[in-house]
């Protein structure tokens, strides 16, 4: 199941070439991530870091093509960790970058890895089928 959600680019996120800045990419995607645990997870504070992410950016943004789309998918669960698929469109549905990211879970007492519950692996594993 891929899910989605909008993000709203400041002004100040596009540079005096007109587009969105580099910076902002990595941001809108994280921002997105962090909704999407939170809703597929019920909770407010979803307990993960990421370990890796690779971008590819394929069309320039300005700021006439917002509002921007996110849209993530879940493509393996391990015991620890997991791969999200995420897709930045603009308000046409043209794609404009893609990201690979490896989430991991993390445990907020001991600063490490923790295993997935149960239930946060059940929510990622049921949207990979869907």
């Amino acid at each position: 199941m891929t899910w989605t959600t909008t993000v709203h680019p400041w002004s100040s996120d596009f540079d005096y070439l007109g587009h969105l800045t580099a910076a902002v990419y990595p941001k809108a995607f994280e921002q997105a991530r962090v909704d999407y645990l939170r809703d597929r997870w019920r909770t407010r504070a979803p307990a993960y870091v990421v370990a890796a992410q690779r971008m590819q950016y394929l069309k320039e943004v300005l700021e006439a093509d917002g509002p921007l789309k996110v849209a993530l998918r879940p493509v393996r669960v391990g015991r620890s960790s997991f791969d999200l698929a995420g897709l930045l469109c603009d308000a046409e549905g043209a794609v404009c970058n893609r990201s690979d990211a490896t989430l991991v879970a993390w445990d907020l007492e001991t600063r490490r890895p923790r295993p997935l519950t149960a239930g946060e692996r059940d929510a990622l594993s049921a949207d990979i089928t869907a």
